[in-house]
């Protein structure tokens, strides 16, 4: 029995291992809209993105996020990035019918 337990942990700690970044799926992305806050996109997307960079463009702050997420059992991944200006988003990516059935 204890060695179906740890056999089973093993598993667990493996599958996570392989993995990069937070999963997110792109039906949740699409609904992040131009207009939206920080803490709203930041809630849609499921937690923080994996990289963010910011600069000051005509004296407004314009920071990009981007969630990536990379399945190293499967090879497969994803990203998707966004623009804020002064904490409103104010471009989003075009996210297709064939993304979102991808999920």
């Amino acid at each position: 029995m204890m060695r179906l337990v740890l056999s089973a942990l093993l598993g667990i700690l493996i599958g996570f291992s392989g993995c990069a970044g937070k999963n997110f799926t792109f039906t949740d992305a699409s609904t992040v809209k131009v207009g939206d806050n920080r803490a709203i996109i930041v809630e849609k997307m499921g937690g923080e993105p994996y990289y963010r960079t910011a600069t000051t463009v005509d004296g407004k702050v314009v920071e990009k996020y981007i969630w990536t997420f990379v399945n190293g059992l499967t090879g497969s991944t994803k990203s998707v990035p966004f623009i804020l200006t002064d904490g409103i988003v104010t471009d989003t990516p075009t996210i297709t019918k064939y993304m979102k059935d991808s999920d």
